[in-house]
């Protein structure tokens, strides 16, 4: 049981900052079975089983932290500007917290998932739908990927590590990780490394890719909002930034030459995932989306579509995945009306609304923005 301290209506920046670090939030953790290895080889093997997912549920002080904040209605040393993101920032973790705690429970997850992802419009259903019809041209999609040769975890390490410091960016670290999903890489912000699962294998195309991702965005987000005075900037915060995040990652790739079809269409996969796939059990959504992809390309999406989920032979849906494509239509469309917004995304983890706390000075302009020719030479000198 937990002693709550008196919830105040006002907080300085600094407390609030505190008391948010303190949040344990790992979703992606959080919504990996247990089970995932013993329940993929029992579908593999079968014409009609779907998982029946366990989860491991992690101890945190959440409760306390938020009843803690639950009073709160101004953060009184800040522009009211920041203050009001704060508020929504408090209640955005909440709806996180709350979608952890429902993990299993199909109706009550799919309820948090859809109102904290949103789900496709049928605008985006009908774009996404072109792309699994190979009509792309408006994309710029790389046509070969190279060698098919695959670099190892000291290789990719090592390769990870000269453009972080190419970037200037020496205060972030490269390590392996225990808790990351087999052939994995992701950006740590809290401790600023570069987590990499240790028998990680790609070829020198994917590991570009990679890092284009994670180092040319998600790393220099991170790095310049630290630097931007809204602690909260250096770090996932409200829903809204997670499709300009994903988004940008992969204007990103695009913009390097490492966006290929096969990369642009699980994404388009996923929000015709989600839009059809509710109602359907693992197995039918899987069958589904073997109209389009091989079988464990096939398995892949349907996990990521139905991972959360308890007994996947009932209805539901995780659709953070839809970020992804929806983000990259946004941006793409917002830099070509507006090239000067490239830069100013770099300020923080920003969405496209908060651009504007750029053009007023709220927060400063980004320290280090990644030009085509700053990462190409990163990426060259990194072997890559």
């Amino acid at each position: 049981m937990f002693w709550f301290k008196r919830s105040k209506k006002e907080m300085l920046l600094d407390e609030v900052s505190k008391l948010l670090v303190e949040l344990r939030l790992p979703t992606a953790l959080a919504i990996t079975p247990d089970n995932l290895e013993a329940e993929k080889s029992k579908f593999l093997a079968s014409s009609i089983y779907s998982p029946q997912f366990k989860y491991v549920k992690r101890p945190n002080q959440n409760e306390k932290i938020f009843s803690e904040l639950k009073s709160l209605v101004r953060v009184s040393d800040v522009d009211p500007r920041i203050s009001e993101f704060y508020i929504q920032l408090i209640s955005d973790k909440k709806d996180a917290d709350d979608l952890m705690d429902s993990i299993g429970q199909n109706e009550a997850f799919t309820v948090m998932s859809k109102r904290h992802y949103k789900v496709p419009t049928e605008k985006l259903f009908r774009n996404a739908c072109l792309v699994l019809k190979r009509k792309v041209k408006k994309y710029q999609l790389a046509e070969d990927r190279g060698s098919k040769e695959n670099l190892h975890f000291d290789q990719i390490k090592k390769a990870i590590e000269i453009v972080l410091a190419e970037l200037g960016l020496t205060e972030w670290g490269v390590k392996e990780s225990m808790n990351i999903a087999k052939n994995g890489l992701k950006t740590g912000t809290k401790g600023k490394t570069i987590f990499l699962d240790r028998n990680i294998e790609k070829t020198p195309f994917l590991v570009k890719k990679s890092i284009v991702h994670e180092v040319g965005t998600h790393v220099l987000r991170s790095h310049n909002g630290a630097l931007s005075g809204v602690p909260a900037l250096y770090n996932a915060n409200v829903k809204s930034y997670l499709d300009i995040e994903e988004g940008l990652a992969m204007y990103n790739e695009e913009m390097m030459g490492v966006l290929d079809y096969q990369n642009l269409m699980k994404r388009a996969l996923m929000v015709y995932g989600v839009y059809v796939g509710e109602k359907l059990s693992f197995r039918n959504l899987y069958e589904v989306l073997r109209g389009f992809t091989k079988p464990l390309d096939a398995f892949d999406v349907a996990y990521r579509l139905k991972r959360g989920l308890g007994d996947t032979n009932q209805p539901g849906i995780y659709s953070k995945d839809v970020s992804y494509f929806r983000g990259f239509r946004r941006v793409r469309q917002a830099i070509e009306k507006d090239q000067s917004l490239y830069a100013k995304l770099y300020a923080g983890k920003i969405d496209l609304k908060k651009v504007s706390w750029v053009d007023e000075g709220l927060i400063p302009s980004a320290q280090i923005v990644p030009t085509k020719e700053l990462l190409e030479k990163a990426l060259v000198k990194a072997g890559l």
